[in-house]
């Protein structure tokens, strides 16, 4: 029998409404971690730090990779790039010394930069975005900034680059577009926003001359990405229940495009495949989750509310098999590594998960909390820790 401990202040019980968090008072559970038939053997081939991480602040901060560095931020501004064969470090900046903004920002004097959206990277050129309303884009070889715009909105997820444009999405629902060479802000899109919603915002995507984006009102969004005028929407969730917490239906996961579909799920709603030409609903299934989906070998991989790990068929929305054994452990989005999905816990684990039956075949301890998911290049996995730490794995 498993054994069931009880846990206070649960990472989905951070809310936002009007620029405040909520902790939810319910204890919930989580499940101890049972011995397993081990087929293989994770082991941390190099680890360095990046500044002082995150601290207990809401984030999905995540490394990115240029060519042969990897590079990382912590939420104070520190970012760093390093070797990403050998962990040594290549360059470092400090930004609130770079920008100059040790002293004042719009948002509040004195205060870090609050570094939560990125890091994301293309044609050698790093894009971050902060809590404070910061965007930054960084030479990736030595750290130098290209320029730097205030949008005056929270920025909490990665931004998308593409056909020109930055495009970043603010806590309260604003889509902005920025030019991609000086930053200069082109167009804003508003949508609605409820009275309550999770502590988080969808990543927008750039593909083929649009902006795919979900919302916190249940929805998929595709903005024309010259004007920003929506092309269509498509409701993955609809709001039911008698108070503000059940009627949450924020779609926070990044859209997924795979062929003629696009996935995304919603939390109290569905995980569906939305034709990306006209949004009509392929199919949907009933899954509730904040978490990124991955698409990988014609399958759907997602990470629920409830921490189970899922596998399911892209064309039909068949689930494949269910790992329901880290239930309460916040269990972060999957990532694909060789013939594993991987995910972290805050309890300091990755667990190995095999690709096509579900079952737990690998584990590795990391000591502290793994608060997003891991990003993986070739034979490496790459792993940031709340408290900093940044770690590469082999098998």
């Amino acid at each position: 029998m498993k054994q069931v401990k009880t846990l206070g202040l649960a990472a989905l019980a951070t809310l936002f409404v009007s620029g405040c968090s909520l902790f939810s008072t319910e204890e919930i559970t989580y499940k101890e971690l049972q011995t397993f038939d081990a087929q293989i053997n994770p082991r941390v081939v190099w680890d360095t730090s990046v500044g002082d991480g995150i601290d207990t602040f809401f984030s999905h901060l995540n490394p990115v990779v240029v060519g042969d560095s990897i590079i990382a931020a912590d939420r104070r501004g520190v970012v760093e790039a390093f070797d990403r064969a050998t962990g040594d470090e290549l360059w470092r900046v400090d930004l609130r010394s770079v920008l100059d903004l040790e002293k004042s920002s719009w948002w509040s004097a004195g205060e870090p930069m609050r570094i939560a959206g990125g890091l994301s990277a293309l044609n050698g050129v790093v894009y971050l975005g902060s809590e404070n309303g910061d965007v930054v884009a960084l030479n990736a070889a030595d750290g130098s900034v290209k320029w730097h715009q205030v949008v005056r909105s929270e920025i909490m997820s990665d931004p998308a680059i593409g056909g020109g444009f930055v495009v970043v999405k603010g806590s309260t629902g604003e889509v902005i577009a920025l030019n991609e060479e000086t930053g200069e802000e082109l167009w804003k899109h508003t949508s609605e926003t409820p009275a309550l919603s999770l502590r988080g915002t969808s990543s927008p995507v750039y593909e083929q001359g649009g902006i795919f984006v979900g919302t916190s009102t249940g929805k998929v969004i595709v903005l024309i990405a010259e004007n920003g005028q929506p092309a269509w929407e498509a409701r993955l969730a609809i709001p039911s229940g008698t108070t503000e917490l059940q009627r949450l239906v924020d779609v926070d996961s990044r859209p997924v495009l795979a062929g003629r579909f696009v996935y995304n799920v919603a939390y109290n709603g569905a995980l569906a495949a939305i034709e990306a030409n006209t949004g009509e609903i392929a199919w949907r299934r009933d899954y509730s989750s904040y978490q990124n989906v991955l698409f990988a070998g014609g399958r759907l991989f997602v990470t629920d509310a409830d921490d189970s790990v899922s596998a399911l068929d892209a064309q039909g929305g068949v689930e494949l098999w269910s790992n329901n054994d880290y239930t309460g452990r916040n269990v972060t989005a999957p990532v694909r590594f060789g013939d594993y999905i991987v995910v972290g816990d805050r309890f300091g684990y990755l667990h190995f998960i095999n690709l096509l039956s579900g079952v737990t075949e690998g584990r590795l301890e990391v000591g502290e909390d793994v608060y997003t998911a891991p990003i993986v290049v070739d034979d490496t996995l790459y792993v940031q820790l709340r408290d900093g730490s940044l770690l590469a794995v082999r098998i």
